[in-house]
């Protein structure tokens, strides 16, 4: 039933019954990651998609200068590799576990098999690519147009929209994310977030309390990379 709980989050298949849910769950691998393994490397064999049952996963990419840029950071409930559902194409980024982390599995060739019998779901499937699109474009644009000080806004607004709880004291990002951590996916230098972020304190934009970012207010954050 945990798993079967862990499946409807999915959004590829939040909408199927849970008899067809129990036939994924029948065709589901296990694997335990240790804290910094690799769960594969760009250019690898794209034949199997994750579910992060427990744990942290960071997807990621290293330019040819060696500076890495954060897609995403990933926890219980969230997937990846959904592309390997449809091809077996080379990976486009590397996947790491932040901390130990159990996965769920499933291999291409027994995801093609079950849709023999429920070809519906590739629409959900088409769908949920879409967004993944969307989020790329709205990076492309973030990275082209935007000066670092909202790129770090967005990125913090993105946070709080996908780990956000409500408290008294605004948004609460739950999720640790270490200075590092955000810097990576801003794409600038720790150095640079760690002044941005006192920037935004002394703004009243954002505040710290010891592993948690509260942002105050989202309608503030976001009339700032407006202006």
């Amino acid at each position: 039933m945990i798993i079967l709980n862990i499946l409807k989050k999915v959004p590829i298949f939040s909408d199927m019954k849970d008899e067809d849910l129990r036939k994924i769950e029948s065709i589901l691998k296990e694997r335990s990651f240790a804290k910094g393994d690799h769960i594969f490397s760009e250019a690898d064999e794209g034949d199997k998609f994750y579910i992060v049952y427990e744990g942290r996963v960071k997807i990621y990419k290293i330019s040819i200068t060696g500076q890495v840029k954060a897609f995403d950071y990933l926890q219980k409930g969230d997937f990846f590799g959904e592309m390997a559902l449809l091809d077996k194409n080379p990976r486009s980024a590397n996947a790491l576990a932040m901390q130990d982390s159990h996965l769920l599995i499933i291999r291409h060739d027994d995801f093609q098999k079950f849709l023999i019998n429920q070809p519906g779901i590739l629409i959900t499937i088409t769908r949920t690519l879409c967004q993944r699109l969307r989020k790329a474009d709205r990076e492309i644009e973030m990275f082209s147009f935007k000066k670092v000080k909202d790129r770090l806004i967005s990125c913090l607004i993105y946070l709080a929209e996908k780990y956000g709880e409500e408290t008294e004291d605004g948004i609460k990002i739950s999720m640790v994310f270490t200075h590092q951590d955000l810097s990576e996916f801003v794409g600038t230098a720790r150095e640079v977030v760690t002044r941005l972020l006192k920037e935004l304190k002394e703004e009243n934009l954002v505040r710290q309390e010891k592993d948690s970012f509260i942002l105050p207010s989202m309608l503030e954050l976001r009339k700032k990379i407006i202006e």
